[in-house]
């Protein structure tokens, strides 16, 4: 029956395939083509090049700085990938080096594929060997395909899909959050409103990180990102522990603390020019300075989300870039940078097992003088995954459409008319590929179809099929020994790595509020660690909900708790980028950071010693004591883990 309901479920799943498809499949094509008539068929590696870049960027909102690295990086990868097929050396050496600044720069544990499009161009072209005058065609060919690229995706994103652009976001999102507060002002809490509180929470930490810099740059627009994400993870927290929200509705100025917010966050949507902002900072100041709700959560959230405000107020009258600024950046990119050198680091991890995987296949097919060499590091490059459980999967995958793809090849080629049939063929091959997912069993057989196809015009068919075999065991042999043996990425182990970075980024934050105390902070800094913090939280969530629900409740206690502590430090850092500290508070508060911070990475048990009693009564005590007592709950519960 299920077969049965698979297969007549296939023309449907078939026909949004394709409509999903087509316009990949169409720029491919017409590359295909003018590449065929322009430069020869020699060259045709390149708009595979071109596409995958096309594939991957179709649906993301692109500036012109966008537009502007998505031509002249290909280029300089092409020269790169030239200069890799000169001799040994410069092969070993480029095949290192090029993989590892390439993943340092687009990817992180959260986007772990966003080195694949320009890493596939750099690996792709170096798979030939090529006399200077045919690199010099190369060249001009890649020109012409990257420059094509740039119309070709403005071209999309005004007939088919245009990605919003940062403004319209944070305006849309500014409206719906009004909006879902006077929800749960009337309606309460419900599992949709919920969801989406921290979907939306997670979209804009998303937004925030992907715009990191390689090296520590102002950026106002990742700054907003960041400040949005916290607005909604605070609605969030609210809702998400059922007792404490039960408490805050139960609360008799709940209704009214939910309109007043509403309002407010309406209204600044709705500011126009300074002015505006500067009338509307005015009233959530004396909000601020009003009689305080009581202590419970509903005051927590309320007063978070006016410190929020007030930053987005005031964010348009600062100065993007502050002197203190100038003094620690790079300081502060040298600490990042040394952070991501480190073995727990996702990206020195499988950055170093794709340097190892690309050096050794790319050196191995550069001095075999043999046919087709270049499948052993194309295979490689293909089966290694930054996952080792995807890895693992495409060993599987892989292998199985391989080899059905050499059957049909083996079947179909005889009864080819001639040279126009190989190619008829061939684009309907690459035409179904673009419309299978990657790492299914499915995908290489089209992928595999079409290189055979494409081989048979220099070497016989059944050569070409027992060579693309060989080449792909060669593969899989070396990628499985480097996962075994070098750095591997299991997921279990990544998760107990993330549950340290949760207290390693509370000690950082630690030293950040430190900092805060003494002179003005660039609100990057804490920026970034809030949305590293806020990452690495879904991704352990993400992991916790795929355990038995025993285990998972227990790692969802611990998971909450670090968040409930966090919450407090965001709550603190407000504090004091209002200005809403007194001077009585910043030598015991500065005193007490240093404390914790010395004894939270790794949590040791002298931190349930730390008292915050030298605080002066008032909210930042009030703050300061739910951190400790949480921590002291993390603590006692920790040795049992």
């Amino acid at each position: 029956m299920a077969a049965m309901s698979a297969l007549r479920g296939f023309p449907s799943l078939f026909r949004s395939r394709l409509k999903e498809a087509l316009p990949t499949i169409l720029f491919y094509m017409v590359q295909f083509l003018l590449v065929s008539l322009l430069f020869g068929q020699r060259y045709i590696i390149v708009v595979t090049c071109s596409t995958t870049l096309f594939q991957l960027r179709r649906k993301q909102y692109n500036t012109p700085s966008d537009y502007v690295r998505l031509f002249l990086v290909p280029l300089l990868l092409c020269l790169l990938s030239y200069a890799a097929t000169r001799n040994v050396v410069l092969c070993v050496v480029l095949n290192l080096a090029v993989p590892i600044f390439l993943v340092f720069w687009k990817s992180s544990q959260f986007a772990p594929k966003g080195y694949l499009g320009f890493a596939m161009t750099f690996v792709f072209l170096e798979l030939r060997l090529l006399t200077p005058s045919e690199f010099q065609t190369q060249f001009l060919t890649a020109v012409f395909c990257f420059a094509l690229l740039i119309p070709a995706l403005e071209l999309y994103a005004r007939l088919f899909h245009r990605a919003p652009d940062p403004a319209s976001q944070i305006d849309a999102a500014l409206v719906r959050l009004s909006q879902l507060l006077e929800l749960l002002a009337r309606d309460g809490s419900n599992a949709s409103v919920r969801k989406e509180l921290y979907d939306t929470a997670q979209k804009f930490h998303r937004l925030g990180y992907d715009r990191r810099h390689l090296f520590h740059l102002p950026d106002k627009q990742k700054r907003y990102y960041h400040l949005f994400a916290l607005l909604f993870q605070r609605a969030s927290y609210l809702v998400s522990d059922e007792a404490a929200w039960q408490e805050a509705r139960e609360t008799p100025a709940f209704p009214e603390v939910m309109d007043t917010l509403s309002g407010l966050v309406r209204r600044l949507h709705e500011a126009e020019d300074t002015a505006d902002l500067e009338a509307l900072a005015g009233e959530v100041q004396a909000l601020l300075d009003a009689k305080p709700l009581p202590q419970g959560r509903l005051r927590i959230f309320a007063r978070s989300v006016l410190h929020m405000l007030l930053l987005l107020c005031r964010e348009p009258l600062t100065s993007t870039v502050r002197p203190s600024f100038r003094a620690h950046a790079w300081r502060d990119w040298w600490t990042g940078f040394r952070q991501r050198l480190t073995p727990d680091s996702f990206e020195f991890r499988f950055a170093l097992r794709l340097a190892v995987v690309l050096s050794v296949s790319c050196t191995i097919s550069f001095l075999w003088d043999f046919e087709h060499t270049y499948w052993f590091p194309l295979h490689a490059f293909l089966l290694l995954q930054p996952s080792y459980e995807e890895s693992a999967h495409r060993m599987v995958t892989r292998p199985i459409g391989t080899a059905i793809g050499c059957v049909i090849v083996h079947l179909v080629y005889p009864y080819l008319p001639g040279l126009p049939g190989v190619f008829v063929f061939s684009l309907v091959m690459i035409a179904l590929m673009y419309c299978c997912t990657p790492g299914t069993w499915v995908h290489p057989i089209f992928s595999t179809s079409f290189a055979l196809t494409m081989a048979t015009l220099t070497v016989a068919e059944s050569e070409a099929i027992w060579l693309r075999l060989f080449y792909l065991g060669m593969a899989v042999a070396l990628v499985l020994v480097v996962n075994r043996f070098l750095l591997p990425s299991r997921k279990d182990l990544q998760f107990r790595r993330n549950l340290r970075t949760l207290f390693y980024l509370q000690s950082i934050y630690w030293g950040i509020i430190q900092r805060s105390l003494r002179d003005p902070v660039e609100p990057a800094l804490f920026s970034e660690l809030l949305s590293q913090f806020h990452m690495v939280y879904y991704e352990v969530s993400a992991y916790i909900a795929q355990l038995p629900p025993e285990e998972g409740g227990r790692y969802r206690t611990m998971q909450l708790t670090l968040w409930n502590m966090f919450s407090e430090l965001e709550q603190v850092e407000c504090l004091i980028q209002t200005g809403a500290l007194s001077p009585a508070e910043y030598s015991p508060l500065e005193e007490l950071s240093n404390q914790i911070r010395s004894r939270l990475s790794p949590p040791q048990d002298s931190l349930a010693g730390v008292r915050e009693d030298a605080l002066p009564q008032g909210e930042l005590r009030g703050m300061l004591e739910r951190y400790l007592q949480n921590a002291r709950l993390l603590l006692a519960d920790l040795p049992k883990r």
